[in-house]
């Protein structure tokens, strides 16, 4: 029996937590990716990087020992990663790894744990072995799995398809078909790839709206959206759905269109797209994992284990939507989680992670913490201003154990913000003054 089969269906071994270039041993360094990423609205939910400002959100970076709100895990800092990789490179062997990636098992995400534990497993029975080597003994196995996984997920989009129009039934089945048939035939020059199938449906989506926002603006004589009509159509054609220009993507123009001329437009793609952002992914499927990484260096896979860990600045209401950018709109999240809600609003990314209330109530606690050592100071008002945003958005946290009061807290808020509070207007002196707070 495969070994994973075998974790899989012995409850001493719960490896696998359900979730809706051979080796070498080069160095290679941690790499950061930008803290921020496109948020699209959610019928055309595509994320790409249109340059969101989190510069007012840099205070919470640095921080240590701070537990995601989205999962759970305690966040890891640039510098830490940075240090982890270094130390994995000069560990001699596996079970040298695996004992200092140990320290870091608070860190770990579902899936990257589960992996920790596989480690682990054939570590102690061959301290030869590398995880290079582990991952490509699971290959097979893991292939099989993740073949039914993705064709779960294509029969929802065609059992979803079922109930829209005969034109888009007909282009979805098309897509289906060619998706089927690269998941299958295994061919590694032209594999299935997640993305590329989204974004196909995206580009259908996109077409279906540029089409009937024309008919709208000549029907109706509106020739002032010609010129925008005109250029959403000629950055979508020629542009890659993710290119920003001005902090919009074509993806992002094509939305503003469909607010102006279609605000009862019918949008059949929606839920398909929906659907289709479920196929797994290495943050969301063991199998995944184990077949995209298979093939990488031990360096690499090592880092894997906690890369995903490393906080990034996360928009509360997101900015695409009309969220702000400011620090009573920002908490410190994984990149992993950071990337996977896109701009999807708090209360439906609460649907597919209901421990997100438990775990920023932790997240604000540890927030509370680190300003009670003196290591926010300025930002006394945040844990107010933070609480309130996230009642908006439907969790409700307690900072009863915060020590600071408000009268103390407000006097270092900027003035730009002053007017922006009038629940706190009471405590917001006239001026900034300074002031040697005592915790």
């Amino acid at each position: 029996m495969n070994l994973i089969q075998s974790i899989t269906i012995n409850k001493n071994y719960p490896l696998f937590v359900k979730q809706n270039k051979q080796q070498n041993n080069t160095t290679v360094l941690f790499v950061p990716s930008s803290d921020t990423f496109t948020h699209s609205e959610t019928s055309i939910n595509f994320r790409g990087n249109n340059g969101n400002d989190t510069s007012n959100g840099r205070f919470l970076k640095g921080l240590e020992d701070i537990t995601d709100p989205y999962s759970g895990v305690k966040i890891l800092t640039f510098d830490q990663m940075q240090d982890i990789s270094k130390n994995i490179s000069e560990k001699p062997n596996i079970r040298s790894k695996l004992n200092y990636l140990k320290k870091f098992e608070s860190s770990m995400l579902p899936v990257e744990h589960s992996i920790f534990k596989l480690f682990e497993i054939e570590a102690s029975r061959d301290k030869f072995t590398t995880f290079s080597e582990i991952l490509q003994n699971q290959k097979p196995y893991s292939m099989i799995q993740l073949q039914k996984e993705q064709n779960t997920i294509l029969d929802k989009i065609e059992k979803a398809s079922e109930n829209i129009s005969p034109k888009n039934r007909k282009i979805i089945a098309s897509e289906l078909k060619e998706g089927r048939r690269r998941i299958y035939k295994d061919d590694d020059k032209h594999p299935f790839k997640r993305k590329a199938f989204i974004n196909k449906l995206i580009k259908h989506q996109c077409e279906e709206i540029l089409d009937k926002t024309e008919k709208v603006i000549l029907s109706n004589r509106k020739f002032e959206g010609l010129e925008e009509l005109s250029e959403a159509t000629y950055r979508f054609q020629n542009e890659p759905l993710e290119s920003a220009k001005d902090g919009k993507t074509p993806v992002d123009l094509i939305v503003d269109l469909k607010h102006k001329y279609l605000p009862d437009y019918n949008d059949e793609y929606k839920d398909i797209i929906n659907i289709a952002r479920k196929l797994p992914t290495s943050n969301t499927s063991v199998n995944a994992f184990i077949i995209k990484y298979a093939d990488r260096s031990n360096q690499e896979i090592g880092e894997r284990l906690l890369s995903q860990s490393v906080g990034t600045i996360e928009h509360i209401d997101a900015d695409s939507l009309g969220g702000e950018n400011e620090a009573a709109n920002f908490m410190l999240t994984t990149k992993a989680r950071n990337e996977a809600r896109g701009n999807l609003p708090v209360k439906a990314f609460i649907k597919q992670y209901p421990g997100i209330p438990k775990y920023t109530q932790k997240y604000i606690n540890d927030i509370i913490n680190n300003v009670h050592q003196g290591k926010l100071r300025g930002y006394e008002w945040y844990p107010y201003l933070l609480k309130d945003k996230l009642a908006e958005n439907g969790i409700n946290v307690s900072i009863a154990r915060y020590r600071i009061p408000p009268d103390k807290a407000f006097k270092k808020l900027p003035p730009r913000l002053h007017d922006k509070y009038p629940s706190y207007k009471q405590y917001i002196p006239e001026r900034t003054e300074p002031l040697n707070i005592r915790y």
